[in-house]
């Protein structure tokens, strides 16, 4: 993959389709030396705002931040960098908050409507992405 092809929506398509293994996250991402941060930080507002649009489903958005987030959790270079932001650990715990039924929920309730939407807006109203 050439510096070209690094453009959010490609990545987002290579994200999405499954669980990835590290290194192919990492040949996604252009096999950076560092770990990539700002990347990582502008995928997680980019798969944020096409949910909150109806662009993506929670399943795509799920498995994008899943797929960043194991990235960090078993990426060695993590260790020597920010790793991810807060911005980031923000958006995978709201897709990850609608990930798992609570006993209240019926088999009609829409978890990501639920549990997922209303974080998402936070999020994206405190960096002025919406009003």
């Amino acid at each position: 993959m050439t510096k070209s092809d690094l453009n959010t929506d490609n990545i987002l398509d290579q994200l999405s389709e499954k669980q990835l293994d590290g290194n192919v996250v990492a040949d996604i991402l252009n096999k950076p030396r560092k770990f990539p941060t700002e990347l990582i930080e502008k995928i997680s507002i980019e798969t944020a705002l096409k949910y909150w649009n109806g662009d993506i489903d929670f399943a795509d958005g799920t498995c994008i931040m899943n797929n960043l987030y194991f990235y960090w959790q078993l990426n060695p270079l993590h260790f020597e960098s920010e790793g991810f932001s807060k911005l980031s650990m923000d958006c995978y715990e709201a897709f990850d908050a609608g990930e798992y039924r609570r006993e209240e929920d019926g088999p009609e309730v829409n978890l990501g409507e639920k549990y997922t939407k209303p974080i998402i807006e936070e999020i994206l109203k405190s960096i002025n992405a919406i009003k």
